[in-house]
């Protein structure tokens, strides 16, 4: 049986001593890995429900009919393509320049945070509700600090302990984040997705939003053409 606990800490222990021996706050650290998290949760979940849909997939001419996007919005799952897997960006060879892979605009990536960004972009087309939220700023990080972190995440426990515990490891993180990002930076830190979410529950028109966690105050204007904080 996983020690919940226990892995929580050795999962923070080892992402945090790769920030400690990189140029990289706090602040700069937390969303890209926390980004990283959820696409690991949304990978686990993504072979769970393919392994279900293939158990009753139809077969023509001897093969199975491969799975669609469909069939996941069926089971209120993500469909993640290939190149959003956390498989394929584990197993990516170490010379990215070397692979000649092409983002969705067709251009040449030559870095895996460039990968990454781009696979964060594939999954934002599978949700409305993820448009614009996921991060996309792996490029500063260098390529074997990513790839680290990819095999960090890339834990056999993560698939046994299932969702809701990479929930709570998710929200262990961002907790842990929020302490550094306070000693770093003296502030406290909110997740832009996070505040972006609150607005857009309140549908105000513009004014002011306090944080109630913490003695500032977060300045928005809200109107059709989009959100600012």
């Amino acid at each position: 049986m996983v020690n919940i606990r226990k892995l929580e800490a050795e999962l923070w222990e080892s992402a945090d001593l790769l920030r400690a021996g990189s140029k990289l706050t706090s602040n700069q650290y937390c969303m890209p890995v926390l980004g990283l998290i959820f696409l690991r949760y949304a990978y686990s979940r993504f072979k769970l429900v393919e392994k279900e849909i293939l158990n009753n997939r139809p077969v023509r001419n001897g093969r199975v009919m491969p799975v669609e996007a469909s069939d996941f919005a069926s089971k209120s799952a993500l469909f993640l393509p290939g190149e959003a897997q956390y498989e394929y960006l584990v197993n990516l060879p170490e010379d990215i320049v070397s692979a000649g892979l092409k983002n969705q605009s067709g251009h040449v990536m030559n870095s895996l945070g460039e990968v990454v960004n781009n696979a964060m972009e594939l999954v934002e087309e599978q949700s409305e509700q993820l448009k614009g939220v996921l991060p996309k700023d792996y490029t500063m990080f260098s390529d074997a600090l990513l790839a680290e972190l990819l095999r960090i995440f890339n834990n056999s426990a993560l698939d046994e302990v299932g969702g809701d515990v990479i929930g709570r490891i998710y929200e262990y993180f961002l907790n842990k984040f929020a302490k550094n990002i306070a000693q770093d930076d003296g502030v406290f830190f909110t997740p832009k997705s996070l505040v972006k979410m609150i607005v857009n529950v309140l549908e105000p028109n513009g004014g002011v939003l306090l944080d109630i966690k913490t003695p500032r105050l977060i300045q928005f204007n809200y109107s059709s053409a989009g959100f600012a904080a």
